[in-house]
């Protein structure tokens, strides 16, 4: 039976000005899945992801998410996506128990703010002021607002960049929690091992197209001798065959 597909994209493009930053991007993906977007910088990957929320309106092409058309239907598709807010975007004045209130307060329908807390381990900092937060704890706060409306799919752009090896994996620790849930994520990273390790499935853009798609598996079997790591396929297709900076 073939899988029920939570997100389609078909023949997207996005440019500002003169800049070509989405060109013709198509693909798929599948309820349940850990769907990674790599890619160098200025590749395009926060461009899509941010089509992909409702956030900005592709030029061309379509863009559904739980059968939604994101330009169309974008109140609706809200309620049902979780968008990890980077960290500098939370109130300077703010204490994580009332930052998770009130993003908790914006959706009809919501997940126990009791549940989340206890599921990103933030009982201890629920009086502290976000901004004294280590750099860990302000990510684990954002994806706990992340969950607050118990959304069907999960948006992650660069959750663990700059983290320490323990923070980042209690962020994943969470993330496979919401896998198991049946819940879709979609992360975009540079850290390679954390693809190989954790997704499902891998989406490579350079300079705004889809150069290549797959399990890492069958990425890493691309490559020449057809064997090696998922930092081999970045470099390969990513950065050397294409001529660009990482």
């Amino acid at each position: 039976m073939k899988n029920e597909q939570v997100i389609e994209v078909n023949d997207v493009t996005k440019s500002y000005g003169k800049v070509q930053a989405v060109q013709g991007i198509s693909l798929s993906v599948e309820k349940g899945e850990v769907y990674g977007v790599i890619g160098p910088k200025g590749a395009g990957k926060s461009t899509l992801l941010e089509m992909l929320m409702g956030v900005r309106k592709a030029d061309s092409g379509s863009i559904s998410v739980l059968g939604l058309d994101v330009d169309q239907e974008e109140e609706t598709l809200k309620h049902k996506i979780g968008i990890q807010l980077q960290a500098t975007s939370l109130f300077d004045r703010v204490k994580v128990k009332e930052a998770l209130k009130q993003f908790h307060s914006y959706y009809n329908k919501t997940r126990s703010l009791d549940e989340i807390i206890g599921l990103c381990s933030l009982q201890p900092y629920l009086n502290k002021y976000v901004r004294k937060l280590s750099g860990g704890l302000q990510q684990r706060t954002a994806l706990a607002i992340a969950l607050v409306n118990d959304p069907e799919v999960i948006f992650l752009d660069e959750p663990t960049a700059g983290l320490e090896p323990q923070a980042r994996a209690e962020l994943w620790d969470i993330v496979q929690l919401m896998k198991e849930e049946g819940k879709t994520i979609l992360i975009s990273t540079h850290d390679m091992e954390e693809v190989q390790t954790h997704c499902d499935r891998v989406a490579v853009v350079v300079e705004g197209k889809l150069f290549a798609s797959g399990t890492p598996d069958e990425l890493i079997a691309q490559l020449p001798g057809g064997d090696g790591t998922m930092e081999d396929v970045y470099l390969q297709m990513a950065v050397f065959q294409n001529g660009v900076s990482a």
